[in-house]
């Protein structure tokens, strides 16, 4: 049975944000610009307002450069994808199982979801709800096993 988790979808692309690039390098200029325009300044305070605030925005940029430059989209509507967790009791499994093979997802709302649970639904939906995947794990010594195939709908 093939792992949601290590598997990549066909409705998933990974595209490059060029607006991220941009934004991350004006980031960077911007606080290269207040840290070295700092040492202009002749009050204390100010100047170290300055040098503050210009090495947030680098970090900032930098977390932009490494984090988000690269982001995956739900290929038909460019939506970004999320990835979720959602957790229930382990006496709610054969009921959740049956109703992701019979293609019943709206029948999962009904089920108590808990912190930490035995049993793990993981989702990934696009951001404008028009795709969604999931896949049912059931923790075994040690791990989640998944418990059903990779089940896909487009809306």
């Amino acid at each position: 049975m093939t792992n949601i988790q290590n598997t990549q979808l066909d409705f998933i692309q990974k595209r490059f944000s060029v607006s991220t690039l941009l934004s991350g390098i004006v980031l960077v200029g911007f606080g290269v610009f207040l840290f070295m325009y700092s040492k202009n300044i002749d009050g204390n305070m100010l100047s170290s307002a300055m040098i503050f605030f210009g090495i947030v925005s680098v970090v900032f940029a930098l977390f932009l450069l490494i984090a988000k430059l690269n982001a995956e989209v739900y290929a038909k509507t460019n939506s970004p994808i999320i990835k979720r967790q959602i957790y229930f009791g382990a006496a709610d499994f054969y009921d959740i199982k049956s109703a992701i093979e019979e293609g019943r997802f709206d029948a999962l709302d009904k089920f108590k979801r808990v912190d930490e649970g035995n049993v793990q639904l993981y989702v990934v939906h696009s951001k404008d709800r028009k795709f969604a995947a999931l896949q049912l794990f059931k923790y075994e010594p040690f791990d989640f096993i998944p418990q059903t195939d990779v089940k896909v709908r487009e809306f």
